[in-house]
């Protein structure tokens, strides 16, 4: 059933893309970036919050602490697997009322530290200097089910 959903979700996408001049490949193409991002095959730009120098790139990327979907664990790292259910399923956080991600709250978490709960979190967490266009294919990668997620 997810996967169905996945899928029929990508289809929308698809659809909404063209109607709005792009392409049908685009969530194509933006889970491709998203995972260029996440990997660290494209360079991201952060900094932890009480420094003042960017870390390098190596350093910030995603795969370095987070596992996504199915995929292998990260070894020794306290970061979330990120999962469909972690990000899109309803659950309170850190005492808070129950709140879910969604693209624009995502991307206010890897831009200002803030969780869909408004809280704060762990400073060991980067945050980036992200356009919306790559914080969209990041939400994209990270959200796709394991059918869409084909190795390299």
């Amino acid at each position: 059933m997810a996967r169905r959903l996945t899928a029929l979700a990508l289809l929308l996408a698809s659809a909404a893309a063209v109607a709005d001049g792009g392409s049908a490949d685009a969530p194509a193409q933006q889970f491709a970036r998203g995972r260029d991002l996440f990997d660290g095959h494209a360079d991201l730009q952060g900094r932890i919050r009480t420094h003042a120098a960017d870390l390098p790139p190596q350093v910030v990327r995603c795969g370095n602490c987070h596992a996504v979907r199915s995929g292998p664990d990260v070894p020794r790292s306290l970061a979330p697997r990120l999962t469909h259910d972690l990000l899109l399923a309803p659950r309170a956080r850190r005492g808070g009322p129950p709140s879910h991600y969604d693209r624009n709250r995502f991307c206010r978490l890897l831009r200002e530290g803030l969780d869909p709960a408004d809280t704060l979190i762990s400073l060991e967490m980067p945050e980036y200097a992200l356009d919306d266009a790559a914080c969209w294919a990041l939400w994209r990668f990270v959200t796709a089910g394991d059918d869409l997620a084909a190795p390299r």
